[in-house]
């Protein structure tokens, strides 16, 4: 049984991703597994609310105890939308990057930051790790638009392959429009004739439709949209963002040294796009 792994922490941020995560567990037929991590907190007095102040002491047990309450509301609140969604909760000791790593699924579902991230668009600590380990994809949400087209960048790698793949199954469960984008910007081609731009345009068109090609086969009722741009990919893809219900990336492309590093291309669409973010990794 498929599994969709989604990090909490309380944050209204995370509460979004449990919901997104909770809408594509139940499109899959998949179980919704929600985590929430506590650290061993230095001994503090807190201040129960009584008529006479009695101090209690936060200790790991105190923690757990409340992390289990939140992550009780937040299963309610997905119960009520998602009644036959399957659904389980688990309070663990550690860091989020380490717990959430260990976790089993074939999702992994993050908000853009938690409760120290400074605005939405500042992609957390926890993430940002999380987005790089690999081996499965993780979709990085925001509050964005959740209606809107899905937008995969393309370059030829086998990387991007998968996040095609990734792209035409997401588009098909959740009844949405498919933009595939492929953006050439190598070195020196803004010195070139214009006439040669067309001959690269047409060859482009033409590997892209080859990529796509068994694709539009499989989901035959996801309308797709091709683009090939003259632009720098990040660029290209951040500008098809606006709007967008999911962008979709591989996790690296052409430059890439290490599967675990991630590509400048998916780094900046990671930290600027206004949608969710999937990033696809190499399996």
């Amino acid at each position: 049984m498929p599994t969709v792994v989604v990090g909490f922490d309380g944050s209204d941020l995370a509460r979004r991703a449990a919901l997104w995560a909770a809408e594509e567990a139940s499109r899959c037929g998949a179980t919704l597994q929600v985590v929430q991590a506590v650290r061993s907190p230095l001994p503090e007095p807190v201040f129960t609310p009584m008529s006479t102040p009695v101090p209690e002491f936060v200790t790991e047990e105190t923690m757990r105890r409340a992390a289990e309450d939140h992550l009780a509301e937040l299963a309610a609140e997905i119960k009520r939308d998602w009644p036959d969604l399957r659904l389980a909760t688990r309070v663990g000791l550690g860091r989020p990057v380490d717990l959430l790593a260990m976790e089993e699924g074939e999702l992994l579902v993050l908000g853009s930051s938690g409760r120290t991230g400074i605005a939405e668009m500042f992609l957390g600590s926890t993430a940002a790790a999380l987005v790089s380990i690999g081996g499965r994809p993780v979709v990085v949400t925001r509050s964005g638009p959740l209606d809107g087209r899905v937008v995969v960048g393309i370059d030829g790698s086998d990387t991007s392959a998968d996040a095609i793949a990734f792209a035409f199954a997401f588009a098909s469960r959740h009844g949405r429009e498919l933009l595939a984008i492929h953006a050439w910007n190598d070195v020196g081609w803004a010195e070139l004739p214009e006439q040669d731009w067309d001959h690269i345009r047409v060859d482009l068109a033409k590997l892209l439709e080859d990529q796509l090609a068994d694709h539009r086969a499989r989901y035959p009722e996801v309308h797709v949209a091709q683009e090939v741009a003259f632009d720098a990919p990040a660029r290209a893809l951040l500008q098809a963002a606006d709007g967008a219900a999911l962008v979709v990336v591989g996790s690296h492309g052409r430059g890439a040294v290490k599967r675990a590093i991630l590509g400048s291309v998916s780094h900046a669409v990671l930290h600027h796009a206004p949608c969710p973010v999937a990033v696809v990794h190499r399996r």
